[in-house]
This record gives structure tokens, C-alpha cells and sequence, in this order.
């Protein structure tokens, strides 16, 4: 949209009205007049508990798509601090599926998990998926019947993933299978509203890019322990602005003052 695309351009140039440019070239945009779809927001109701961690608190879900050969389904899985996108294509909505995910990609790739957010689908509810959390000690929270903003980040991603492919498809004339992994980057590397920065950015702590940011020779000039440093305190930061973007429950306490203290 307009703020995703002034976010994204003024991170490397300055312009003065960007703001109206940017909106001229999304009205002007076909795909996305076509794709798009106008969101009210509305006022934040009580959220759940901090993520302090990448992928220490995840919300899943899974979606449906036109079938492609064998391929219907996609199991989404979001990250609460850093809005990381994990997406999967899958013939049946089966809870092996989210097993087999959880086990050779997400654990191993990002570390445990400490809390998983999902509605009551059978596929999240079944034993073999209540084994798995009991096994490694995983918090499985479900949401509220019939009432998807329970579920609201992923909710969301999944339509940011329909919107995307969407587009892809109707540019490259391609599947969305093929179109998935570039979709993913796409929502990757946009700034999000809330923070403004990009998935990518809260992740490695430097914005994505496809140019080498610094030459050899200025490689040479910093040390290993300067760059570990420097990288350390910027994750840092990065992640604080992470948790101050998440909503908390409604009781939970920031300090221990009471009124009249």
C-alpha cells in the first residue's frame, strides 16, 4: 500500500511529497485496485503474552487455495515479535502435516518454542499434535470459536499471502506454488505499520538488500568484535521496538504501584 511504499523508499532517498506520489502510483496500479481490499482498523482489544524472542510465540493456521496438481492448502505460521511469515504448501489440512513442520523446519531452524496460538480445527486439536506439546513442553493456546480476531495476525497474514499471490499470478501468469517463495519475500521485506520496520530487518538486524552494503576494503577496516558489537545492540533495539508493538493481556502489569502508593 501507500505507507508500505513511502516507508520502504525513504529508507534509502529522500523526496519531498513522497507521500502523494506514492499514492498516485498505487491508485494508478491495476493489480492492485483489482486485489486490494479497504480495512477498517478498529480499536485493539486485550492481546496475549509478550513474545520476548524470535519464534518463542508463534500464531498457525491453515488456509485454502485453488487446487494446483495436488497442492491445496497452505499452513501459515507467524511470528509474534518480529511478524516473520512461515508458509507451507500441503495436499490435506492434516495434523501429521503440522507435526512433520514444527519438527524438521521451524524447531530446528529457529529454536523452541515456548507458546503456539491456533483455533480448534481438528487438525490442532488431535492427539497426535497434544503429544507433540506435552513432549517439548509447548503451551498450545486455542482461540475462541467463531471469532477469528482471536487470531487476528495470522487471520491477517493469510490474506496478505491471498493478496500477494494474487498479484504474482495475474503479472507471471504462474501458479502460486511457484508464486510462493516470491510472495514470502515480498512480505518479508515490508515495513510493518506497527513498528516500521520489515519482518527481515527485526530478524537479522539490517534491512534487506539486494547490493552488497559495504565494499572489501571497508570490510577490512572493522574488526569482527566492532561488527558483533554494533550487530548486538541493533538486534537489541530492534527487538524492544518489537515488544512495545504487541498488545498484552488485559491484567498484565508493567510495574507493581498500586493507587495510592
Amino acid at each position: 500500500g501507500t505507507r508500505a511504499l513511502c516507508d520502504h523508499f525513504l529508507k534509502y532517498f529522500g523526496c519531498i511529497g513522497v507521500f502523494e506520489l506514492a499514492k498516485q502510483i498505487t491508485h494508478g496500479c491495476l493489480t492492485c485496485q483489482k486485489v486490494n481490499k479497504k480495512v477498517m482498523r478498529q480499536t485493539l482489544a486485550g492481546g496475549r503474552r509478550i513474545a520476548y524472542r524470535p519464534f518463542e510465540r508463534l500464531q498457525v493456521d491453515y488456509t485454502e487455495l485453488p487446487k494446483v496438481s495436488r497442492w491445496k492448502y497452505l499452513l501459515v505460521i507467524v511470528d509474534h515479535l518480529t511478524h516473520w511469515v512461515e508458509a507451507y504448501s500441503a495436499t490435506r489440512a492434516t495434523a501429521k502435516f503440522v507435526v512433520k513442520v514444527l519438527l524438521e523446519h521451524i524447531i530446528p531452524r529457529y529454536g523452541m518454542i515456548r507458546a503456539i496460538h491456533s483455533d480448534q480445527g481438528s487438525h490442532f486439536t488431535s492427539k497426535v499434535v497434544n503429544d507433540l506439546a506435552g513432549a517439548l513442553g509447548i503451551s498450545w493456546e486455542y482461540h475462541t470459536p467463531w471469532h477469528p480476531q482471536s487470531s487476528g495476525r495470522v487471520e491477517w497474514m493469510n490474506q496478505t499471502l491471498k493478496q500477494q499471490l494474487t498479484k504474482l499470478m495475474l503479472e507471471t501468469q504462474l501458479s502460486w506454488v511457484k508464486c510462493l517463495p516470491l510472495a514470502l519475500l515480498n512480505i518479508r521485506t515490508l515495513p510493518n505499520a506497527d513498528t516500521g520496520l520489515s519482518a527481515y530487518e527485526m530478524m537479522y538486524g539490517m534491512p534487506y538488500s539486494q547490493e552488497m552494503p559495504l565494499t572489501p576494503e571497508a570490510v577490512e577496516d572493522i574488526t569482527i568484535q566492532e561488527y558483533i558489537q554494533t550487530m548486538g545492540r541493533h538486534v537489541t533495539e530492534l527487538r524492544e521496538k518489537g515488544m512495545l508493538a504487541q498488545a498484552g493481556p488485559l491484567g498484565f502489569k508493567i510495574h507493581k504501584i498500586q493507587p495510592g502508593d
